[in-house]
């Protein structure tokens, strides 16, 4: 029994990204780079520090990608970004350099209450126990995923089923 006049902690729980919140919106496809990318984040305790990682076009198999370092967002009661249990995270991404501008970028936010690693890349992507969320813009200077690069993943139409 806790006689010591404090509340149990509930277990920690992942973070979740509100996405009908998010700007610019996800469901979209960007076609101006924005200034800030913000991610509102809810949590089930307000005052838990984050990490948070941005990417863009990340490589799993390298983990290229990372938009600088993993970043931390700590509960702070006087600087409003936490109003209830939402964390308001603007998240300055770098602009694709002038050579890759004019082609599509797939851009992650990735959030956690821990991450894999905060020093390699590959890791940085990963959330830690209980887990995390990650919201995915495509970014196209058009404004359409017109002449952006599909995945075919080897699949063949109309191919023959395998044999059991």
């Amino acid at each position: 029994m806790n006689f010591s006049g404090q509340l149990p902690r509930l277990p920690e729980q992942r973070p979740s990204i509100l996405r009908a919140s998010v700007t610019p919106p996800p469901s979209v496809v960007v076609g101006s780079w924005p200034e800030k990318f913000i991610v509102p984040v809810e949590l089930s305790d307000p005052r838990s520090t984050i990490w948070y990682s941005a990417f863009v076009d990340y490589n799993p198999a390298t983990g290229a990608g990372l938009d600088g370092e993993p970043r931390t967002s700590r509960f702070e009661p006087t600087s409003g970004s936490t109003q209830g249990n939402v964390r308001l995270l603007e998240v300055l991404i770098s602009r694709p350099p002038a050579s890759d501008e004019n082609r599509c970028h797939v851009v992650e936010v990735v959030v956690a209450l821990r991450l894999k690693s905060t020093t390699d890349e590959k890791n940085a992507h990963t959330p830690d126990e209980p887990g995390g969320d990650i919201v995915t813009w495509f970014y196209s200077p058009g404004g359409n995923l017109a002449g952006c690069p599909v995945l075919d993943a080897g699949l063949v139409p109309d191919a023959e089923p395998a044999p059991p």
